[in-house]
């Protein structure tokens, strides 16, 4: 059993960490990232010099994605979603996934995301034309289906780390709930309450079946119908989730008016590292102070998807 070189790094640095060690070429991707109660320890190359540095025995090294395909795949349940940007290493990719992943029974290509509702444009690559599956992450099920309703499962760990930082009591808007992977991930082990819209009624209808199939300590109010006037009707909230980086946030102003002074406000941005700064800046000019920000995974050569945590100071 090999020693690996590890950096050990807090649960809130770790996502941010590993996106500069991938982006630097340090990151060591034929091990795992692994965890304790405490740390995060993630695999680098034998020469990253770091003080927080540590070794430990590790297993025999896992088979990697083939290179040269720069969007690589998400895994939901039994089905495979190729990002494709060179068409030439589609049956290189096929065949990794279907060598490494034996349990996959559908492939598609992901041809972008379309529309208000936020639906893949797929082709079918190999398998039966079927877009359902269950999906399990951080001890929750998830009813999916690729086609009616958006998924992401490269937010697995966001929606952990999110979790984390809930306290029992809150009451918490989720504006662009999709099927509610956010939602029953701060009410698993939290008691708070959370009202879930979304505009889509095919993920709205999975949301249900995914509150309804899964054990929370917290309660979950779904809601179909547009976010942006459905909070008009709720009051005020303790926090508001805003994950639908692919548009631009309308009414900012006005939606943290149901924001709860000393509220906190959890939003994404799919932008450059310039074009984040200039985000951050007319947030703090709408009466919010920054409490957390990272990167939650590349999105393309320059750009990153970003979360950012917000303090309402302002009435």
């Amino acid at each position: 059993m090999p020693q690996i070189k590890h950096v050990r790094v807090g649960k809130m640095e770790a996502q941010e960490a590993i996106e500069s060690l991938r982006k630097n070429m340090n990151l060591l991707r034929e091990y795992p990232v692994t965890r304790d109660d405490t740390w995060i320890y993630i695999p680098v190359k034998e020469e990253f010099q770091s003080p927080d540095s540590v070794m430990l025995h590790r297993d025999e090294p896992r088979k990697i994605i083939p290179t040269g395909h720069a969007g690589g795949f998400d895994l939901i349940g039994e089905i495979a979603i190729i990002h494709l940007r060179n068409t030439g290493r589609i049956r290189d990719i096929m065949e990794f996934i279907l060598r490494v992943k034996p349990g996959i029974r559908t492939i598609y290509s992901d041809g972008g995301i379309r529309g208000e509702l936020r639906l893949r444009d797929l082709e079918l690559l190999y398998g039966p034309d079927d877009p359902t599956t269950i999906y399990r992450e951080n001890g929750l099920r998830f009813n999916v289906n690729v086609k009616t309703a958006y998924f992401s499962p490269r937010l697995s760990t966001e929606r952990y780390l999110l979790s984390r930082r809930i306290k029992n009591g809150e009451r918490i808007f989720d504006m662009f709930a999709g099927i509610g992977s956010f939602s029953l991930n701060l009410a698993h082990e939290s008691e708070i309450q959370v009202f879930a819209c979304d505009i889509n009624p095919a993920a709205y209808e999975l949301m249900k079946s995914n509150i309804s199939m899964n054990k929370l300590k917290g309660s979950i109010d779904p809601f179909n119908g547009d976010s942006y006037e459905k909070i008009k009707e709720l009051g005020t909230f303790s926090r508001i989730v805003m994950n639908n980086p692919m548009i631009k946030y309308r009414d900012l102003e006005k939606i943290l008016e149901y924001l709860d002074r000393d509220g906190i406000l959890n939003i994404y941005y799919i932008e450059t590292v310039e074009g984040i700064g200039s985000v951050m800046h007319d947030m703090e000019s709408l009466g919010l102070i920054i409490q957390d920000k990272r990167i939650v995974h590349g999105y393309s050569k320059n750009m990153f998807m970003f979360s950012l945590e917000y303090r309402k100071v302002r009435k």
